[in-house]
């Protein structure tokens, strides 16, 4: 008869089996359901060189390299990408443990073995309900700043997302980089009469754009405010689990920034942010932004710089 401790050395290995067994087949499902997408989009736009790929689980990224449409304007790039969030969101069968939709333009090009060149033409960003939430959408004006705070409420979960769209730190939508804070916190933040607590953390994602990729691993962040460091940590760069293919140079990384952090980033004059080897100087109005942002949640007693 096995002694006690036996029968739970072999009990822990056969959970552990089976655990790996279980993240394995959630794997696999993954990559079965980015294929078939995959597929899907190639048979609905007659276009072969079609990318899709999941990163870190939350990100669905497609990516139509050296299609007819580069050839065209952005604006006709616009209506296909919301074409594509609209048929991603009716066929993706995991859409809801989605975040957001990236939807990129490549141009590609390959000579022997040694020198491959490649640009973005410019990427549009959707939620998970296909609706956009980057400033290259569609029908959007120009008006609009990408960085007024968005502000929207889900009933059902009691609870309200607030984001900036983008910051843009360095170049543009095609080539640089560009910060996206957002958090959620319980209760609608647009009616004076519910109870909001303050989150525990704010997301800092960042999107980089560029013909190869900037960041090696994850990065350091430190953010300084009024020469005073604020916050020290590293950035996740997210890791693409493709069906096939690495094609986009685009990277995504992202961190929690603590809200008491935030908020001395929000309160400050001065913002300095160092991402790796890149260091970026926040604007008087991407300050503003962030303020504006944080004037959702009640200040507590004692909070400030």
């Amino acid at each position: 008869m096995p002694s006690p401790l036996r029968s739970t050395a072999i009990i822990l290995a056969l959970c552990s089996l089976l655990f790996a067994c279980a993240c394995s087949s959630g794997l696999v499902k993954s990559l079965r359901d980015t294929a078939r997408l995959r597929q899907q989009l190639i048979d609905k736009y007659h276009e072969q060189d079609v990318n899709v790929s999941l990163q870190n689980s939350r990100f669905l990224s497609i990516v139509f390299v050296n299609s007819p449409l580069n050839q065209k304007d952005n604006a006709e790039r616009a209506r296909r990408a919301q074409d594509t969030a609209a048929f991603v969101v009716a066929n993706y069968p995991a859409i809801n443990r989605i975040e957001n939709i990236w939807v990129n333009y490549v141009e590609s090009e390959s000579h022997f073995i040694f020198y491959h060149y490649r640009k973005s033409l410019g990427y549009f960003v959707f939620d998970r309900n296909g609706v956009a939430v980057n400033s290259s959408r569609a029908g959007r004006t120009g008006d609009e700043d990408p960085r007024t705070p968005v502000v929207r409420f889900n009933a059902a979960r009691n609870q309200t997302d607030i984001s900036i769209t983008r910051l843009q730190l360095e170049g543009d939508l095609n080539h640089g980089i560009a910060l996206v804070p957002h958090f959620t916190i319980m209760g609608n933040a647009q009616d004076t009469k519910s109870k909001l607590v303050a989150p525990d953390w704010v997301g800092f994602d960042f999107a980089s754009y560029s013909d190869r990729k900037v960041f090696a691993g994850n990065p350091k962040l430190e953010i300084r405010c009024d020469d005073v460091l604020a916050f020290i940590g590293d950035a996740h760069l997210l890791a693409a689990q493709d069906s096939g293919s690495d094609a986009s140079t685009a990277q995504f990384l992202t961190a929690q920034i603590p809200f008491q952090q935030f908020s001395k980033i929000a309160n400050a004059q001065d913002v300095r942010i160092k991402l790796g080897s890149k260091q970026f100087q926040l604007s008087a109005e991407d300050v503003n932004s962030l303020r504006a942002m944080r004037a959702y949640v009640p200040q507590s007693h004692g909070e400030g710089r």
